[in-house]
């Protein structure tokens, strides 16, 4: 059974790119008891280990940053500026609801402001305001009463959404999937391996700043040092009006061959195909030339790193409202439960193997 309650708090908490802290700390409400130590590296991501048998070290890492923006101006009519932190597109802004988190911590509640169509022509209603150039309004008549919120420059400025469970049950509706779903994959493994006994150590990390250079990884693979690291991220549902692609919610875990930041390690590849027929677990591949995930920095620790991404597929990515489906979740969660249970010296010389 999906913990519908843990996905809740997990996407809905708010932890832009750099302002992780809160989102850590719920991942470490869950793992805390899970799991043999937790460390943090100097950015803030959040690493849990559990012991294992022998001398392997599994790192999976899913990033638990979202995008959005930070004030970069309050002009004198008392409207916010903004600056964005990670991949937007104007059309998803106007209207949409955000909070501003203040220095000591209160939360200012914002719209983004939309012009009404009235009186425009067909070419000023199509125009698509900039990212950069949209503004928030939080209800004030000028500069001093924004000042006077506690409001400066550098606040961050989180999307505001609603967890929804869809039509179909399995389908969720929430902000932040990319890539909070990864890390409550993470959360979920290591809470069925706690009473396990398993042959690698196992590295679960919260990763921070991947939105805006995979920062994180390449400092928790620098920390960890693994044999093998896998990224859990979100991928493109292409299943939608005007895509197409095989990629599709409900389907399964997705394997990724190949992003804009790596290629599959293929003997890890391998293994987890097996895994996945041997378990009757669905699984599709994911394959593009665009985009990156941690693998990208993960893949290039030390001398190389065997490594894979695998994802959940989404519609609606990097928007307020993202949708994603449960089979898929689960698909992944045991791929990796099976993959850590199965994994020994044996194991890995077959994976090692398959590259010379």
């Amino acid at each position: 059974m999906v913990d519908l309650e843990m996905l809740k708090n997990i996407s809905l908490v708010n932890g832009i790119s750099g302002f992780e802290k809160q989102a850590t700390r719920v991942m470490k409400s869950y793992i805390e008891d899970c799991v043999d130590e937790i460390e943090y590296d100097n950015l803030g991501s959040l690493i849990g280990i559990k012991k294992g048998t022998g001398q392997l070290k599994v790192l999976l890492t899913g990033h638990i940053d979202e995008i959005g923006f930070l004030v970069k101006d309050i002009d004198e009519q008392g409207f916010i500026h903004v600056i964005p932190v990670g991949g937007w597109m104007g059309q998803n802004l106007p209207s949409s609801l955000v909070v501003i988190t203040t220095r000591e911590g209160n939360e200012i509640k914002g719209v983004f402001g939309s012009m009404a169509p009235h009186g425009k022509t067909a070419e000023e209603m199509n125009k698509v305001t900039a990212p950069q150039d949209a503004f928030i309004d939080v209800g004030v008549l000028n500069k001093q009463e924004a000042i006077d919120l506690g409001i400066r420059k550098g606040d961050p400025i989180t999307p505001v959404s609603e967890f929804t469970v869809m039509g179909n049950k399995k389908c969720l509706m929430s902000k932040a999937w990319d890539n909070r779903i990864g890390a409550a994959v993470i959360i979920e493994v290591f809470r069925q391996l706690k009473d396990e006994s398993i042959y690698p150590t196992l590295y679960g990390a919260g990763t921070v700043q991947e939105e805006v250079g995979l920062r994180g990884a390449k400092t928790v693979g620098q920390m960890v040092k693994p044999d093998i690291a896998i990224a859990i991220d979100v991928t493109f549902s292409q299943d939608i009006p005007g895509d197409k692609g095989d990629v599709k919610l409900g389907t399964g875990v997705a394997l990724g061959v190949m992003d804009g930041s790596a290629i599959a390690h293929t003997g890890l590849l391998k293994a987890l195909e097996a895994i996945c027929q041997e378990n009757q677990i669905p699984y599709q591949y994911d394959m593009t030339s665009v985009g990156g995930t941690d693998s990208g920095e993960l893949s290039k620790v030390d001398a190389g790193v065997m490594n894979i991404t695998l994802s959940i597929p989404s519609r609606y990515m990097h928007s307020h409202r993202t949708i994603i489906h449960t089979d898929d979740f689960q698909a992944t969660v045991d791929l990796i439960v099976s993959f850590i249970k199965a994994m020994d010296q044996s194991l890995m010389t077959q994976m090692i193997e398959d590259k010379r």
